[in-house]
């Protein structure tokens, strides 16, 4: 059997737990004296460690206790050594848990009285129980007996949020939590939506009550309140909207939300704005706060100023790429383009090229591991594609697991890396951004794709600030992969028009060392009509040449580069002369008119048509090549079998 809690042994001496010890009041000590300090400890002869900050007798004290928790006296072990029996864990148990019972079910003392009583009711109003405050002061809870009296227990009763019709009234609003009833209550006058749950207890219906809202956690100032916000963030966190743990700023020691308020009349109107100005609040492994930050006591450290002594004496280093001149090591860069234009395929093939060596749009990436964190796609469909890359590339996901490939998919969970919180709009990270920090340390990618930038961002996108703040993290992270970061990201509709592919501020542009942009033929209603073609420019590349373009088609499930053509007006050119080549030549066969793939022919097809059409004979000459090349023309026969002639006919040879 197990020793009972510390609240437990807390509720049955009539103290309170402080960290790791139960303080309570001493051997003939009033009730709000805390000077006997009682701690846990199985292996010791007692089952408990004790202490008097009153210097009372510890023999008394330890006689006190085993009265007070029901458990038989102190008897030597009968050897004549001094020593005592241990005392047996279950009876200590069981003594502790039948002593607390029996004080949450007795009636406050005669010498205490109720000074007020706060009301936990049903979403039908009905009460369930009550939190009472005695003086001295102290707290208890009850529930009615059904016959107008009361139990002096809530054990065993539905527990629910105070104020819980306030939270059903306005089921979207921002709820302030309280350490307790008192300040909930007055926090709720001033037209917020407040509440708390009885004795800092958050079970499963308390914390259900609270899904989907927007958390502000009003911390005492102390060590006691400090665990309360801790424990109420680590229930809330994961169910609540956002999570924030609100340090009022001068609020004096031991002091709440009602002394705040009580120290400014002005205060009243700024809470709200207090409160978001706090951080989100993140779960760390760390144990909870007990003292509220202060600065250093120490004097800051020197700048560290570049020893460029002996750069006279050392070879200049050589610029280190993820990409021969495209993609920096170490850097962070933006890849943008408009839905649906193929931006999410490109990058996992860039992925796939690291991670098996192979090429990439005519580059060859370092070989190394690759991360890809997506948001927009299901598994399934990643599946799809990166199986359309692996063919491309005849590799099998074996070898892709094998080479370092670590896709995380995202699709319909929060994937946010990076927050704006507060006024200040400062840029916070996020526990997603920690693990993906830790992996990248550990794996050591020679890229992480982060896909896409409005699920990674929570912040404005047309303030610098912001934008150079979100920017630095993926910059922290780039450095601790060894590698490079890109992110995808989807143009504004100026970004598209004016061609320069970024969304919101130019501090996009700035903030990244290198930038793509991917884009398609636009008919003139401006919808992207049926084409195969993207043309993807490197608009930005801090460390080398800048303009550089590849056009690709997209064939077999990935984009290919165009081979011999450097621009995409001149691909969507080259396009429309095949198709207008297979259009006039089916209306020749209409008209009985059948022409040559010979230049020396009288019927010579590039000849013929740039009468008929206007284009010059070269440019029909190089569609013809084209389209004997991709196997969509090719030489026919007709007339008869004895003279037979020959003509270019649609289609590819069977």
């Amino acid at each position: 059997m197990q020793f009972p809690s510390l609240q437990q042994i807390a509720k049955a001496l009539g103290g309170e737990v402080s960290g790791n010890q139960v303080i309570a009041p001493g051997p003939g000590h009033s009730a709000g004296d805390r000077s006997l300090s009682i701690k846990i400890d199985p292996n010791h002869p007692d089952g408990f460690v004790v202490n008097s900050f009153a210097k009372d007798d510890p023999i008394k004290c330890k006689d006190y206790i085993r009265e007070k928790a029901g458990l038989p006296a102190f008897k030597p072990n009968g050897k004549g050594n001094g020593r005592s029996h241990r005392a047996d864990a279950a009876a200590i148990s069981a003594a502790l848990a039948s002593a607390m019972t029996a004080a949450e079910r007795e009636p406050p003392a005669k010498s205490s009285s109720i000074v007020a009583t706060y009301d936990y009711t049903s979403d039908k109003g009905e009460l369930l129980y009550q939190v009472v405050r005695l003086e001295p002061k102290s707290f208890r809870q009850r529930r009615p007996d059904g016959r107008g009296g009361w139990v002096w227990s809530v054990k065993d009763c539905k527990r629910v949020p105070y104020r819980l019709s306030d939270l059903l009234k306005y089921p979207d609003g921002c709820v302030f939590i309280c350490e307790g009833e008192k300040d909930a209550d007055r926090v709720a006058a001033l037209d917020h939506c407040a509440t708390t749950v009885a004795c800092g207890d958050w079970t499963e219906d308390c914390i259900k009550a609270l899904a989907g809202r927007d958390a502000l956690i009003l911390e005492d100032n102390d060590d006691a309140g400090r665990k309360k916000a801790y424990d109420a963030a680590q229930a809330l966190h994961g169910v609540a909207k956002t999570v924030r743990v609100v340090r009022l700023p001068g609020l004096p020691e031991k002091g709440d939300v009602s002394d705040w308020l009580d120290a400014d009349a002005g205060n009243a109107t700024k809470l709200a704005d207090v409160c978001f100005d706090a951080p989100l609040w993140i779960p760390t492994a760390e144990s909870p706060p007990t003292a509220p930050d202060t600065p250093p006591a120490t004097p800051l450290p020197p700048l560290r100023w570049v020893d460029m002594s002996n750069w006279d004496n050392e070879p200049i280093p050589e610029r280190e790429w993820a990409i021969l001149n495209r993609v920096p090591l170490r850097q962070a860069g933006l890849f943008s383009g408009e839905g649906g234009t193929g931006k999410s395929i490109i990058e996992l093939t860039k992925n796939v090229a690291h991670v098996t060596g192979k090429d990439w749009l005519g580059s060859m990436p370092e070989q190394g591991p690759a991360i890809y964190v997506g948001a927009e796609d299901d598994e399934k469909e990643l599946h799809i594609r990166i199986a359309a890359i692996a063919s491309h590339y005849g590799v099998t996901f074996e070898e892709l697991i094998a080479g370092g490939l670590h896709v995380l998919c995202l699709l319909g969970q929060d994937a946010t890396l990076c927050a704006a919180t507060g006024k200040s709009g400062k840029v916070e990270v996020t526990g997603l951004y920690r693990q993906l920090y830790e992996a990248a340390g550990d794996i050591k990618p020679k890229n992480i794709s982060i896909d896409t930038l409005s699920r990674a961002f929570a912040g404005s996108e047309i303030d610098r600030v912001q934008v150079y703040g979100f920017a630095t993290h993926m910059q922290a992270l780039a450095i601790v992969a060894g590698g490079s970061v890109t992110v995808l990201s989807h143009p504004s509709l100026q970004g598209i028009s004016s061609g320069s592919g970024i969304s919101g501020s130019t501090a996009w542009h700035g903030a990244f060392r290198f930038r793509q942009y991917l884009k398609g033929v636009k008919a003139e209603d401006g919808e992207q009509p049926d084409s195969d073609l993207r043309e993807l420019q490197f608009k930005k590349n801090q460390y080398g040449p800048t303009g550089e373009t590849v056009v690709v088609r997209y064939e077999n499930g990935l984009f290919v580069p165009v081979d011999g053509m450097t621009t995409l007006e001149r691909a969507a050119q080259d396009q429309g002369d095949d198709e207008l080549f297979l259009s006039t030549l089916d209306q020749f066969e209409l008209q009985g008119r059948h022409v040559s793939d010979k230049v020396n022919a009288n019927n010579y097809a590039p000849a013929m048509f740039s009468k008929a059409n206007g284009l010059t004979r070269a440019r029909f000459a190089a569609a013809m090549d084209r389209l004997f090349a991709a196997n969509k023309i090719h030489v026919g026969t007709y007339g008869r079998p004895s003279r037979q002639c020959y003509k270019i006919t649609r289609g590819g040879r069977q």
